[in-house]
């Protein structure tokens, strides 16, 4: 469910896609087309646990689509988040896909490099595409090819307790704002109170985001290894010296994001670099750390990139009615639906229009910590974009990058030799 969205988008493992083309499926769902009982044109839209959440929006959206085209049918299934992947690459394969399908860039792509999602460069307008921001927009790109609509969005947000700021000397209105701001703040921190100042972890896409803040370029035009550079070296260098001064918790090794969200509400983390839905997880958990909890930005390093968790909105090829499909997930993305299904639940819109709403863009005195975080989310979305893009087996170079970098850690080998290693790994397999 979006709840778990931006926590969960970056952790996910996939499975063989290769495998399950070459296997096909069983008890899939049957494609869609004319039902031969009332004669409309039927299509089929998954989603990935929206139930029952949004049971009436989806209810109200789709009744809104049909009173638009008449001579449309809609079925609405809702997969559970751990069963899309396989359920998808299923029916995929056993061509009866459904229509529309709800999901991630990072996976979508295993599908686009199959040629099974249709392309929207050509399915749909110029002006239609410009609706959407265009950061956000290139995050279903690969190979020239867009294979899906931007739907929801997620960006993280900085949570700090002011408590601990004060005690460290720090002006606890001004949280850190850069990599290099968060270096200093957290010298000060451990000196001053004992504590760590932040917590980024390894179990998803976090630490290498960073490096990607900083400058790191991941692979170049032929998909060789491009981050074995002066870049690439400082931001392995910033990691390692974190490490090395023990200004970053050792769990970092072995430890994710969970452990974090656990020592901030214990009062040991100064700072969580999240998004807005762990407020109401520390509101629950440790409502004395809420009470002096505040938040800010999104740190970033010299690039001024901030990153972004998208979830998408795609028409696979097989699909019989795909003209159909492709305007339902117009509809479904457009800027109206989008404000109302981003009111639904805290998460944001990745249409241009639909951001600027005073939902998100107004607060008062008397506005909650949420809606602050909320207005500072969206706030984000021009300079947000997915930092670690769509591209064959990203998730190995993402494991070969940190089993080099914690090495440098532990001072198994040094940052320059950690970092032409990976590159060397990379190159030899891709």
């Amino acid at each position: 469910m979006p709840s778990k969205f931006s926590s969960n988008l970056n952790r996910r493992k996939f499975i063989s896609l290769s495998t399950l083309f070459l296997l096909g499926a069983c008890g899939a769902q049957t494609t869609s087309q004319t039902n031969q009982a009332t004669g409309k044109n039927k299509i089929v839209f998954w989603t990935m646990q929206l139930k029952p959440q949004f049971d009436k929006y989806m209810t109200d959206l789709i009744a809104g689509f049909v009173k638009e085209n008449p001579t449309a049918e809609v079925e609405w299934v809702d997969i559970p988040w751990g069963e899309m992947e396989t359920k998808i690459l299923s029916s995929v394969a056993a061509k009866t896909a459904p229509d529309v399908v709800n999901l991630n860039p990072q996976f979508a792509s295993k599908l686009a490099e199959k040629k099974a999602l249709v392309d929207m460069n050509t399915a749909i307008s110029a002006s239609d595409q410009a609706s959407y921001f265009p950061n956000i927009w290139k995050a279903n790109q690969l190979d020239n090819a867009t294979f899906g609509l931007p739907w929801y969005v997620a960006t993280d947000i900085t949570i700090y307790n002011r408590s601990l700021f004060e005690k460290a000397g720090l002006d606890p209105a001004k949280p850190p704002q850069t990599f290099t701001e968060l270096t200093k703040v957290s010298e000060q921190i451990k000196a001053k109170t004992g504590k760590y100042a932040f917590m980024l972890t390894m179990d998803g896409g976090q630490v290498l985001e960073s490096m990607v803040q900083m400058g790191m370029k991941l692979l170049d035009a032929n998909g060789k290894a491009a981050f074995n550079d002066l870049a690439g070296k400082a931001a392995f260098d910033y990691w390692v010296n974190l490490f090395e001064k023990q200004l970053i918790p050792r769990e970092i090794l072995t430890e994710g994001h969970r452990k974090a969200v656990e020592l901030y509400q214990a009062g040991e983390l100064a700072i969580l670099l999240t998004g807005p839905q762990f407020l109401q997880s520390v509101a629950q958990n440790a409502p004395e750390t809420a009470k002096v909890t505040d938040i800010g930005s999104q740190i970033t390093g010299s690039t001024g990139k901030k990153s972004a968790a998208v979830m998408n909105v795609a028409v696979p090829t097989a699909s019989k009615n795909q003209e159909l499909a492709v305007k339902f997930a117009l509809y479904l993305t457009n800027a109206d639906n989008q404000l109302a299904f981003t009111k639904v639940e805290n998460l944001l819109p990745s249409t241009v229009k639909s951001s600027s709403d005073l939902y998100f863009t107004a607060t008062t005195k008397d506005s909650s910590i949420l809606e602050r975080a909320r207005v500072i989310s969206a706030s984000q979305l021009p300079q947000s974009e997915v930092l670690i893009p769509p591209a064959k087996d990203i998730e190995k170079l993402r494991k070969i990058i940190y089993e080099e970098l914690q090495l440098a850690m532990l001072k198994e080998k040094s940052s320059d030799q950690a970092i032409a290693t990976a590159a060397e790994r990379w190159n030899s397999n891709s």
